[in-house]
Order: C-alpha cells, then structure tokens, then sequence
C-alpha cells in the first residue's frame, strides 16, 4: 500500500514537472538564444540632444538582451555617406540598424540593406511607405503646439506681431511639417510671417544676422534642437540685452543647453519630443524582429511635452527631461 501511495506521488510530480516544462516552451516560442547586434546611427551622435534617446535604447537593449552599439558620428554631408557608415556596420555583422535618416536620396541603398538586416527607421524623413517601422513625433502637432504657446503668451496682443521661423531643411519631410503646423497655427492669430530661414544651423547664422538687422522680428521660432541653441547663442552676444527684451524665442528642443536657457527665460516655450520612449520603443521594435520575428512595418508615434519655465520642476515633466534608468 505505502508502495502504491509512493509510486502515485512519484507519477504526479513526474506530471507537474511535464506541465511545468510544457508552459515554458510555450511561453518561449520563436524566442532563439542567439546574441543579437543592434547598431545605431544618428547624425552628431555625441550631441547632448541625444542623451534620454540613448538612455532608452540602452535600457531596452538590456531588457531584451540585445549588444548595443551606439555609432560616432559627426555631421553628414550627403545621405551616401551615411549610408557608409551603416554599411560598414552591416558588414561588421550588425543584425539590425536603427537609422536617422534626413533625406529620401538615399532610397534604393535603404532597400538594398533591408535584404541584408533588420532596419528600423528613427525620428527620420524617409518615407516607410509600409516597408520599414518608423517610431517618431508627430511633427505637424509640435508645430500647432508651438503655435499654440506663442497665441496663449500673446492672446490679442499677437494681431501684426512679426514672426521669423528657423525651418532647418524644407527638404526634410519633418522640417515640412512642423513648418506647415506652426504656418497653420499663427493663420488666424494676425500674426506676419516676416521670413522663415532653412539650412543646418553652422551655415545660416550669417544670412540669420543679415535677416535680423533688415526684418527684425518681435518672435522667433526655432523648428529643430540645433537652431533653439543658435538662437540662445546669439542672444548671448554683444547686444544681448535688448533683443532679449524685444524679442521672444520659443523653440523645439530636448539638449541640456536648451533647458537650461528655458530655466534661465530666454526661451519662453520648449516643444520636447519624448526621446527616452523613442529610444526604448526603436530598440524594442528591432528586438522583437529579431527575436520573435514579428511584424517589421509597425510603426508608433512618440509623445512630446510643451514645456515652459513655470512647470518645468513639474514631477512629469523632470522624468521626461532628465529620466531615471533602472
């Protein structure tokens, strides 16, 4: 009997053990144990402007086990040689590409690589056309929320202000249409466009300088990270004193320089693309093609915050700004 009741319980933990096993392979279908590469390339990669995006990819990459490899740059001149940079790292063995691209010229490579790699494109004006997850803000609704900050500073006041706009490229898709939200938003308001000036920032300051003694403006709107700083770099000049007091900037931008100076009141509004969580959701996207082999056109929108000096020691906002990575 004692025997019977031993062989019994024997039976049952062989049984749990079986189910035990069974609910494991389940849970890890599709998963491969292979050590993965991800490498990414965005232009100026040492900018601060990228600190929250690489704390999100790093944290991701640990999350789902992934090699990180976050590529030096400088400044691209031409999409070919971007497209250097991320060839040599495919033929280093990269398994995926998490890329910014600024251009649509560089089309056919793109496709090209995808044969060879995992692509996930980030933040970047190239049009996915259903081929490729992009995970970026939506840049039309950071232009009307600039607007949007620059009519609540204002209200009725804003009726035959002069409104100069730093477009960076109007050939980059994003640049289009944070330009066509902002153009958009100030239509009603009685504003004047005075002028908008596009190019990277290093070479417009000269033409800027010209436009500012010739067309002075009452507000300045700077559409990219880079041309925020050029501003608050002028402002820092000899005569800063008096366009500070004439003259309002408001600004995208998510650099430390630039949330510094919105503390300091020379930008009066901030439009801060959430970076930690497009970081994390590229490197979670190409994790699970990789890994899982899920869908590899999926892509997601990433939220962004209107950022002033009053609410910036908000709680919701320092976690955004300045994320904690566990």
């Amino acid at each position: 009997m004692k025997k019977n009741r031993l062989y019994f319980g024997m039976l049952i933990l062989m049984l749990v053990a079986v189910i035990i096993w069974a609910f494991y392979n389940m849970l890890n279908v599709g998963k491969q144990e292979t050590s993965y590469r991800v490498s990414v390339v965005v232009e100026n990669s040492n900018s601060d402007r990228w600190t929250s995006l690489r704390q999100g990819l790093e944290q991701a990459a640990r999350d789902y086990n992934i090699s990180l490899s976050f590529v030096s740059t400088g400044s691209f001149s031409t999409a070919m040689e971007e497209m250097d940079v991320v060839k040599k790292q495919v033929t280093n063995g990269a398994n995926g590409i998490i890329l910014q691209m600024n251009t649509d010229h560089a089309g056919q490579e793109l496709e090209d690589l995808s044969g060879q790699t995992a692509v996930l494109l980030l933040e970047t004006d190239v049009d996915p056309e259903g081929v490729y997850a992009l995970v970026a803000p939506d840049n039309e609704e950071m232009g009307a929320a600039l607007a949007q900050a620059v009519q609540s500073d204002f209200g009725d006041d804003l009726a035959g202000k002069r409104v100069g706009i730093l477009a960076c490229s109007q050939s980059q898709r994003s640049m289009q249409q944070r330009y066509t939200g902002v153009s958009q938003g100030l239509r009603e308001s009685g504003a004047v466009v005075e002028w908008s000036l596009e190019g990277k920032a290093e070479s417009i300051k000269d033409a800027f300088y010209t436009l500012e003694q010739d067309k002075p403006v009452d507000i300045l709107i700077a559409l990219g990270n880079d041309e925020t700083e050029m501003m608050v770099d002028f402002f820092a000049g000899d005569e800063l004193g008096w366009r500070l007091d004439r003259c309002s900037l408001y600004g995208v931008g998510s650099s430390e320089k630039n949330v510094y100076y919105l503390d300091k009141g020379w930008i009066q509004t901030l439009v801060v693309p959430n970076e930690f969580n497009m970081g994390y959701q590229s490197m979670e996207a190409i994790a699970k093609q990789l890994i899982y082999h899920m869908d590899t056109t999926r892509s997601s929108k990433v939220n962004y915050l209107v950022v002033d000096r009053e609410h910036l020691y908000d709680a919701d906002i320092q976690k955004v700004l300045f994320p904690i990575v566990q």
